[in-house]
């Protein structure tokens, strides 16, 4: 008579033959590690890393090391003619002006010529019902940049006195401001780190590392100066009897950033 002896299988079959069932014909320590780094990925997966998101922005100050002024004339005559002859003249004058005070990196380009006509107005200031040209106007108006910072008030000196009778104010920028951003950007930086710090200690947290880090907004603010009026007569001798004072100021370079911090409890 035969006996049948039946025998558990062991754990090594049962997962020898769960492989093959699989279709899946591997060695059977690759398996393991597989099945074992499969679980592991999927608890992390699970587990959400504590961010703090945090704003920085500073503003540093330079120096200006470039001017720039825009100055004109503004003629006016019974015909087209007429205005824009007057106009001419006057141009060159006062472009000749400009040029003769031989300001280092002095850049004189013209900036906008106008023509139009003017109308007859009633005694109350409106237009009359059917309009009626009774002469023009014509505008000329140049952009003047110089790298003398302190003696751009020549510009306008020298340009009034030669019959300009437009001013429309004076700018103050840097040629090159990358060293001024990039110093914006480390103090921006560190004080987006700064608060993220403040926050999480708050919280019995600490920074770990950082998740991500974008820039927003880089800006530059020139100094402007205005003179409160955009044309006079070039009788005017009160404006230009003495030298123009100028004062610079400081160039304000501002940058901001975004910054996300993983923490983790003390």
């Amino acid at each position: 008579m035969h006996t049948l002896t039946l025998r558990p299988r062991t754990a090594l079959a049962v997962m020898t033959a769960s492989i093959l069932a699989a279709g899946t014909l591997m060695p059977l320590p690759a398996a393991l590690a597989q099945s074992a780094g499969q679980a592991a990925s999927s608890r992390d997966a699970r587990v959400e890393p504590t961010v703090i998101s945090a704003d920085g922005s500073a503003t540093v100050s330079r120096a200006p090391d470039l001017a720039e002024v825009s100055i004109g004339v503004q003629a006016s005559g019974k015909t087209t003619s007429e205005a824009t002859d007057a106009l001419n003249r006057a141009m060159e004058r006062v472009i000749k002006a400009v040029k003769d005070t031989q300001l280092a990196g002095l850049v004189v380009q013209s900036q906008n010529v106008s023509l139009y006509p003017e109308y007859e107005r009633q005694s109350d200031g409106r237009q009359t019902r059917e309009p009626k040209i009774i002469g023009y106007r014509a505008s000329n108006t140049i952009r003047v940049t110089t790298s003398d910072v302190a003696n751009v008030g020549q510009v306008l000196d020298k340009g009034i006195a030669a019959g300009a009778n437009q001013v429309f104010g004076i700018s103050f920028s840097r040629k090159d401001d990358a060293e001024a951003r990039r110093e914006a950007l480390v103090k921006a930086t560190a004080d987006a780190k700064s608060k993220a710090e403040a926050i999480a200690g708050a919280l019995g947290y600490r920074i770990v590392r950082v998740q991500r880090a974008q820039t927003g907004s880089l800006g530059v603010r020139p100094m402007y100066k205005s003179f409160g009026r955009g044309e006079w007569a070039a009788a005017d001798a009160g404006f230009a009897a003495a030298p123009t004072p100028i004062e610079s100021g400081q160039v304000e370079v501002s940058a901001q950033v975004s910054v996300e911090f993983i923490v983790e409890p003390n």
